[in-house]
Formats: C-alpha cells, sequence, structure tokens
C-alpha cells in the first residue's frame, strides 16, 4: 500500500496494520503483516524472511543468561521432516496455511543484549503522499502510523515500522518453528545458509528441503506466505528499561493456553514463582563462572524438551535443573521438619504459609527489607513475602542473597565434592580432547556442550532413520546420522575417562565398579541427600552456641566436602576403598540396600552422608563448627534408625515372595534379623573396622524402638517430587539377594 519512502533512514521495515494491547508484560504494539518466500525482491515482506530469527542465532548460546530465555529450544527434526513437507505440498485447495509468528524487536549490541535509545516525542511528517504520525528510539527503530485530514489516526490503522539491524534484531517469539521452516526454505533456494547465524544446522534442512521440492514437483514459491505480528514494547526504552524481561513475560502469556512447555521450560522462563528464579540463578553462576572452582554449565541439562522429566537423559551430565530446584525447595522453602527431624519421610501436604515463613528465616529477609516498602506502584509486607508473592523490582537483591548464600553452598558441594568433582573432570578432558573435522562431529559436539537442544534433534532423527531402514524404507546416513553414532562412541571413552579420575584406573574391572558407583552418585536421591545434610547440620548449626551467620553458609560446604573428601581418600591397602561406600552393585557388604532410588529416598541418602561425617577423618573437619558433638550424634542415630526401618521392611517383602505361605508372624523377625545383621557387616566393613559401635546402637535402639515419623495429613496426597524411576535399579525387589546386592 505505501512504499519505503523518500526519507527512509532505516534498511528494514514491516508494513501493516497496527494495534496495541496490554499485557502482564506492560504494554505491546504491533504491526499485523507477513513473510513470503519467491523471487527475491526488495518489498518488505520478501525482506522480512530473511530478518526472522529464533534466539539461537540472534545470541551466542555461551553467553545466554538463563534469565534472558525467551523460547523453548528448535526440535529441528519435526520442522524437517513435518512442517517442510506441510509448507511445500501444494494441494489443490491452495498453499499451506500457518497460524501468525509473532516477532519482537528486542535490541543487541552485537550478539549482546542491549537496550534502546528514549523514544522521542512524537511529530507529523509527510511520507509517500500521506501524513503520519511518528516516534523514533534514536537510530533503532522508528514507527509511524497514517493520520488522516483531522490530524487524527486515520482508521484503517495503517502503520509502519523500521528497524536498524546493527541495534536491532526480530527474535521469534512464538511459532519458532513455523519460522524455521520458512527460513530453511529461504535459505535453502537462494544458498544462503552460510551467511546466516544458522549455518551450523545446514545439515538439519539442506537435504529435506531439496528433497521435498524434488517430490512436490515445480513448487511455486511465490504463493507461499505466513502471516506475521510484529512487535515492540515502547515503555521499555532507555537504559533501565528491561525489554528483554518483557518479552520473556509475554512468551509466558502467550504460551500459557497452548501445548504446555516442558518443566525445564517454565523453571527457565517463569517469574511466577520465586524458586524458579532462585534456581535459574545457580545456572546463572555456574555459565558465568570464571574461577573454574564450579562443575561446568554442560554438566547440567537444563534443556530437556520432555514434560515431567525428572532425571537427566544425556550420558554427559551430572545434573539436571530439576534437581536444583528440589535443592532449593528443600533448603529454603523447607519446611523446617524436613530438616530438622531427620526421621521425617518426604511426602504429604504442605502449608504454603509454613514455607514461605521459613524462607524469610533462611534467606534473612530482616536484613534486606523494611516491614513495609513500595515497588512497581505496590505496597509489601516483609512477612508476605512468599514464593508466589514477592517484589519483581527488588527480585535481584533476594536473588543475590541467594546466589552468595545457599546457591554458593549447593553449587560447592555438587561441583567438588569427590565423585562430582571426578565426573565435571572427565567432562572437561572429554570436550579439550574433542577434534573437530567434519559436520557430524560438530552437531555431536554441540549436541554435549552447546545446550541448544542439539541433543534432541539427533536423537530424534536417528529414531526416524532407524524407522525407516526397519520399513524397508531409503535412509541415507546423513551428518545428522553420524553425529549420533559419534556421540555413543565417545560415551565410552568419557566413562573411561570418569574412571580414571575417579578411581585412578581405566581398566575393565574399575569401570565397571566407576558405572556401579555413579549409577548412584548420578540419582536425584543421593544428590537432594547430600544437599539435604548441609540443610539439617545447618539447623542443627543453628542450635550451637552463637547462632549463625547465613554469610558462613559457603565456608560450611567448603567443610563439608573437605570431610567427605577426607573420608573418600582414606588410604586403601587391603582395606574397602572408601569411593564405592555408596555402591549396590561390584561391592560386598553393601551400605545401600535402597531398592529404589526415586528422588523422596533422599532422606536414607542424608544418612549416608551423615555416617561418613562420623569417621575421624572425616569429623576433624566439621568439628570447629559443632562445639556439642552429642546433637550430632543424636541426629546420626535418628536417620540410622529410618534407613533400618527401610531395609527391614524391604527384606520383610522379600520374603514374602521367596517364602509364599509362611505367615508373616515369622517373617518380619527374620527380616529384622536379617536387615540388621546386614547393616551391622556394611557398618563394619565401610567405616567403624569394628562391631562394637554399632552393636551398642543396636541395643539402644532395640530399647528404644524406631523413631517417630511426624507425617502431616499421611493419607494426603503424595507430594510431587518425581515419581519416576531412576533406572535400573529401580526394578522391584524379587528377592533377599536384589536388596543386598549380592
Amino acid at each position: 500500500m505505501f512504499g519505503s519512502g523518500t526519507k527512509l533512514t532505516f534498511r528494514d521495515y514491516v508494513q501493516g496494520t497496527w494495534g496495541t494491547f496490554a499485557t502482564p508484560a506492560g504494554r505491546v504494539d504491533y504491526i499485523m503483516t507477513k513473510a513470503r518466500l519467491g523471487e527475491v525482491t526488495d518489498d518488505p515482506e520478501r525482506q522480512l524472511t530473511k530478518s526472522l530469527a529464533p534466539v539461537r542465532e540472534v545470541m551466542e548460546a555461551g553467553d545466554l543468561d538463563f534469565n534472558q530465555l525467551l523460547q523453548r529450544d528448535l526440535d529441528d527434526h519435526r520442522v524437517a521432516v513435518k512442517l517442510i513437507p506441510y509448507l511445500l505440498d501444494l494441494k489443490p485447495t491452495g498453499p499451506a496455511f500457518f497460524p501468525p509468528i509473532v516477532a519482537v524487536l528486542l535490541p543487541f549490541r552485537g550478539k549482546r543484549p542491549s537496550y534502546f535509545e528514549p523514544l522521542g516525542q512524537q511529530k507529523v511528517v509527510p511520507d509517500d503522499g500521506a501524513r503520519w504520525q511518528q516516534e523514533q528510539a534514536g537510530t533503532s527503530f522508528r514507527v509511524q502510523r497514517l493520520i488522516g485530514d483531522d490530524d487524527r489516526l486515520h482508521p484503517a490503522s495503517v502503520g509502519k515500522l523500521w528497524w536498524n539491524k546493527t541495534e536491532s534484531q526480530l527474535v521469534v517469539l512464538d511459532g519458532q518453528h513455523r519460522a524455521m521452516a520458512l527460513l530453511a526454505v529461504e535459505r535453502t533456494m537462494t544458498k544462503s545458509w552460510q551467511d546466516s547465524g544458522g549455518a551450523r544446522f545446514r545439515s538439519f534442512y539442506e537435504n529435506q528441503v531439496t528433497q521435498a521440492l524434488h517430490d512436490f514437483g515445480n513448487v511455486d514459491l511465490s504463493r507461499i506466505e505466513v502471516p506475521v505480528t510484529v512487535c515492540w514494547f515502547p515503555e521499555e526504552t532507555g537504559e533501565e528499561a528491561k525489554p528483554h524481561e518483557a518479552a520473556r513475560k509475554l512468551f509466558v502469556d502467550v504460551n500459557k493456553e497452548a501445548r504446555p512447555p516442558s518443566d525445564s521450560r517454565i523453571i527457565l522462563l517463569s517469574d511466577a514463582e520465586l524458586s524458579n528464579v532462585l534456581t535459574r540463578r545457580m545456572l546463572s553462576e555456574l555459565r558465568n563462572d570464571t574461577s573454574d572452582s564450579l562443575l561446568p554449565i554442560y554438566a547440567v541439562e537444563y534443556d530437556n524438551p520432555e514434560v515431567n522429566s525428572t532425571r537427566p537423559a544425556r550420558w554427559s551430565v551430572l545434573t539436571n535443573i530439576h534437581l536444583l530446584k528440589f535443592a532449593v525447595d528443600r533448603c529454603v522453602f523447607g519446611p523446617p521438619k524436613y530438616l530438622n527431624n531427620v526421621a521425617q519421610k518426604i511426602g504429604g501436604r504442605l502449608s504454603q504459609t509454613e514455607l514461605d515463613t521459613f524462607m524469610q528465616r533462611q534467606l534473612d529477609l530482616t536484613s534486606l527489607f523494611p516491614d513495609q516498602f513500595e515497588d512497581g506502584g505496590f505496597t509489601y509486607q516483609r512477612e508476605k513475602i512468599g514464593n508466589t508473592e514477592f517484589p519483581l523490582g527488588r527480585m535481584d537483591v533476594i536473588s543475590d542473597r541467594f546466589a552468595a548464600t545457599w546457591g554458593r553452598a549447593i553449587l560447592t558441594l555438587l561441583s567438588r565434592t569427590a565423585p562430582y568433582a571426578a565426573h565435571a573432570k572427565a567432562l572437561t578432558q572429554s570436550k579439550d580432547d574433542w577434534h573437530i573435522d567434519d559436520t557430524g562431529l560438530t552437531l555431536a559436539h554441540d549436541a554435549l556442550f552447546s545446550g541448544v537442544g542439539v541433543f534432541w534433534t539427533l536423537r530424534d532423527s536417528y529414531e526416524h532413520y532407524l524407522e525407516k531402514k526397519a520399513a524397508g524404507l531409503k535412509a541415507a546416513k546423513s551428518d545428522v546420522i553420524r553425529a549420533w553414532e559419534a556421540l555413543k562412541g565417545r560415551e565410552e571413552t568419557f566413562e573411561t575417562y570418569r574412571a580414571r579420575a575417579y578411581l585412578d584406573s581405566g581398566r575393565t574391572a574399575a569401570l565397571k565398579q566407576s558405572k556401579a558407583a555413579y549409577a548412584v552418585f548420578n540419582t536425584h536421591a543421593c544428590q537432594l541427600g547430600v544437599v539435604m545434610t548441609l540443610g539439617s547440620l545447618w539447623e542443627l548449626r543453628k542450635e550451637q552456641p552463637g547462632g549463625v551467620d547465613i554469610n558462613e553458609l559457603p565456608q560450611f560446604a567448603d567443610a563439608l566436602v573437605a570431610a567427605w573428601n577426607a573420608y573418600f581418600a582414606l588410604e586403601q591397602g587391603k582395606a574397602k576403598d572408601r569411593r564405592l561406600a555408596f555402591n549396590k552393585n561390584e561391592v560386598n557388604q553393601p551400605l545401600n540396600q535402597i531398592a529404589n532410588m526415586d528422588t523422596p529416598q533422599a532422606v536414607y541418602f542424608r544418612y549416608f552422608w551423615l555416617q561418613v561425617l562420623d569417621t575421624p577423618e572425616a569429623w576433624e573437619h566439621i568439628a570447629p563448627w559443632f562445639a556439642n558433638r552429642t546433637a550430632f550424634e543424636n541426629m546420626l542415630s535418628t536417620a540410622r534408625g529410618l534407613y533400618l526401618e527401610l531395609c527391614q521392611d524391604q527384606q520383610f517383602k522379600a520374603l514374602k515372595i521367596s517364602k509364599p505361605g509362611v505367615v508373616d508372624t515369622k517373617l518380619r523377625p527374620e527380616a529384622e534379623k536379617a536387615a540388621r545383621a546386614a547393616l551391622g557387616r556394611a557398618l563394619k566393613e565401610w567405616f567403624y573396622g569394628t562391631d562394637e559401635p554399632y552393636k551398642s546402637w543396636l541395643a539402644q535402639f532395640a530399647q528404644e524402638g524406631a523413631p517417630t515419623q511426624q507425617l502431616d495429613d499421611a493419607a494426603g496426597d503424595a507430594e510431587d517430587l518425581g515419581g519416576s524411576a531412576e533406572g535400573a535399579e529401580d526394578e522391584p525387589v524379587t528377592s533377599v539377594d536384589d536388596l543386598l546386592g549380592e
């Protein structure tokens, strides 16, 4: 309808119907237009196709802060095998139809998020034979709206938006898969992959586009148009504005009624819960760490597209975003009963008020905020701050406090405790030794170390390849397939590196022992157990003379790490290799007899980590923190009693299977005897070297009975801590041998 104008100072622009609406992200202005394929021309609709970009092409993955994430990772496999054929298959009824793509104009300098200059005053300007209301944000972007003869906005609502690519980028906020299908066809037909930000993903698409164009004949690309809504935030200009944060909020709002994002994405994107904000902060601390004192970010899986994923899928990672969220929940929000009472199982209904009150104490909000304060036009009561009600404008204050205390302490445990430090060392060695000499190896490398969703695309593509082969169809072994096969080969190399890092040997026997060890160490149950040990001991520390200072938490975590590592490093000789103390398999007399290592079993792993501290070599590192050891010994005794109860129950269930028909009154004493004997042998082998400490404790336990459990509403719903199995070790118990790992 209107051309580019004679006074154009911006190279890129769109034109169409303009509008505005209010969202939780603030005011959003937009222009509704379209992007199309076909012959290369200078018209804005054709150029818009080239301007669209997913986040991964606008920002370097290594520089992406977790608070700047805007969208889910691309499923390149789905785009290549489903959306592109749909787009190009021009049926008699006309070309395929896609719902509008939503793109947002955001400020960048290079590939770093930036800010727009302040939006200037409105003025009336002539252009293309018409009069327009114009406003401009420096050299970043310019907006024009058509006005009528009465100097009021024209009812046709025609508008134009220009932007400067050196300062602004159109980032796809919703419909990124549709946009990628359009871009893949565009780049393949114009041979412009190498000139784009997505050159590394060329292998996913080029052959698929070429094959689709061949299959569908002479496709008239000019008939392929996709509606696009281009948005910007007029109130988010100037140095203090936060347009990227507004975009993230808009993404959540746009997608809240769509197919739900994965749990990982909700944690990464949503500001609705403070626990999500604090979890993201730990990821950002890992990403920004320059001291090499923390585990590398690629050792954490945070991009799993599966909904309700509760364990890592990559063999290379040590932990995942869900474990970090559990750590925040338990240590910061509690509730306190989970930390103070080590006989308390995880389950039952929780009081949000109790959780919020505990968080206020754990983060010492009294020292951060007055009793009452203003933020964003709202009045907040400090005592009312909680997981879902907190001042967004002061979010960084809370996040900084967490990062310097609990966040640093949690990451220290997961980074420097011997088995986790060894895993991270082996993974970094694998990365450093990775010689990339072809496209397949580049994709495989990105799948493990870049965090841009490549792993899932390779996995899906390989499964598709196998399905085609099984169906007798032609299936070429592309770079994508070779990349997945390269990943499988690298897994063996990594496991050798890890065995050497942890057990000082890469021989077959050590490899088996190392795999068995990490089948335990890398479960949520074990990792949450180590974090809950920190939380419980900090609660115990509060009762010591002088109380606690929250700022000492990182030093306390250092002491725990030193204690545990001292135990793992004990002289081996003819004695047990303490590095295998948590193994279920590849050892005799295992301490770990937990049949099902689901996340709620963390309470039993907390006992293991406490038990390690009861050795002289470990205790000397934490002794300065506890003037009264009796309180620790009482906690250890209670935790051991809870674990012995579990072992007895498991033994009883196994005996009922192996001895059908025998009455329970006969099986129960037999189960208790077997469980107590097995635990005694394990403690003698791995910790005490003598029967006396355990015999003394057992006599007291038999006299006093099992510890009481304060389960709130035991008949209530189980807390959602992840109910999926944690691998092969989670198979149902079928015999006593299964329980003992013998």
